[in-house]
C-alpha cells in the first residue's frame, strides 16, 4: 500500500530539484527526505529519479508518477479550501449527466440556467443514458437528462420531468428549391441508432419525399452547418436552426411534429435531491421561455 508521506516528500523533490531544497522547504534532514524518496521507489518497483551532481532528474517513471501526485495534492489543496467556507457559504456541487444525445441536440445555451443557480457548482458528465442512469441510481450523479422516457419499470426510485419537446425542422440553403417528391435534394440523415432517424424516416414516407442520401451524422451542430455549406437538406432541432435561419443561410422548408424525441430530466426521490429539483423547474421554465420567443 502507498504511503501518503512517501508520496508528498517525492512530490516536494521533484518540485525543488534537489534533496537539500526540498528539506528545507519540508523542515526536515536531507537522509529523511531521501529515505521516503527511496521507500516510495521500493514500493513501486522503479527508480523516480537520476541523482546528479547538479540535482535531482525525474526518470520517465518519475514524470508519470509527478503527474499524479499533482492532481492528488491539487485535489487536496481544493478540499481544504472548500471547507474553509461557513457551512452555510459552502456552494454545493450539482453532478450533471448529459448524454451524447442530448448533447448532440441542444443549443449550449440549453444549460445556461444551470450556471445561474445560487450556491451551486454544476459538474457536468457526459456519456451513455443507460450508464448514467446506473450513476444517478449509485448516487454517484445528482440529475441525468437524456432522450428517453424509462418504462415504468426502470422508474422505481426515481421522478421523471419532461424538460423539452424537440421540434425537428428540415433545413436548407435559399436557393435550393425541392421539387415536390424531394428528389432533387440530398438528404443529411441521421444514423440509425438515433431517435431522430425513425421520425425523419416516418415523416418521408407519410409525405413520399424521396431525396438522396448524402451521409449520416448525429450531431446536429455539424448537420446543420454541412446543410449551409453544401447545399444539403438536414433534418436539425428548431432551436439549434434558429439563428442560422434568421441570418438567411438556411429556410425552413419542412416542420415535424414532436412525437417522441423529447428531453427528460430523472433524479432521485427524497430530500436529497431538492437542488436536482430546483434545477430542473429553472431548465423547464427557460425552455418555455425559448418557445415564447421561437
Amino acid at each position: 500500500m502507498l504511503n501518503y508521506n512517501h508520496l508528498h516528500y517525492f512530490h516536494i523533490a521533484a518540485v525543488q530539484g534537489t534533496v537539500a531544497a526540498a528539506a528545507e522547504h519540508l523542515g526536515v534532514t536531507q537522509p529523511t527526505v531521501s529515505e521516503q524518496v527511496r521507500a516510495l521507489e521500493k514500493t513501486l518497483g522503479v527508480a523516480l529519479f537520476e541523482r546528479k551532481a547538479t540535482g535531482l532528474k525525474l526518470t520517465d517513471a518519475g514524470r508519470l508518477a509527478f503527474e499524479h501526485t499533482s492532481v492528488m495534492f491539487r485535489a487536496g489543496e481544493r478540499l481544504v479550501e472548500s471547507l474553509g467556507h461557513g457551512e452555510k457559504d459552502m456552494p454545493r456541487t450539482l453532478r450533471v449527466g448529459m448524454s451524447g444525445a442530448v448533447a448532440r441536440s441542444t443549443t449550449t445555451d440549453f444549460l445556461m440556467p444551470l450556471l445561474a443557480l445560487p450556491d451551486c457548482v454544476p459538474s457536468i458528465e457526459l456519456g451513455d443514458a443507460a450508464h448514467l442512469v446506473r450513476g444517478l441510481r449509485a448516487s454517484e450523479l445528482d440529475l441525468v437528462l437524456c432522450e428517453t422516457d424509462p418504462l415504468e419499470t426502470g422508474r422505481r426510485g426515481l421522478e421523471v420531468a419532461a424538460i423539452d419537446e424537440t421540434i425537428l425542422v428540415a433545413v436548407a440553403p435559399p436557393s435550393i428549391e425541392p421539387t415536390p417528391d424531394w428528389q432533387n435534394l440530398s438528404l443529411l440523415q441521421y444514423r440509425a441508432s438515433s431517435s431522430y432517424r425513425w421520425e425523419v424516416e416516418a415523416f418521408l414516407d407519410a409525405k413520399a419525399l424521396r431525396p438522396r442520401v448524402a451521409a449520416e451524422a448525429d450531431d446536429a451542430l455539424f448537420l446543420l452547418e454541412a446543410a449551409a455549406r453544401g447545399g444539403h437538406v438536414a433534418f436539425v432541432p428548431r432551436s439549434i436552426a434558429r439563428d442560422a435561419v434568421s441570418a438567411g443561410r438556411l429556410r425552413i422548408i419542412a416542420r415535424l411534429e414532436p412525437a417522441h424525441s423529447n428531453v427528460y430530466a430523472l433524479f432521485q426521490d427524497g430530500e436529497a435531491s431538492d437542488l436536482a429539483r430546483r434545477a430542473v423547474e429553472v431548465l423547464i421554465q427557460h425552455a418555455r421561455m425559448g418557445e415564447d420567443h421561437s
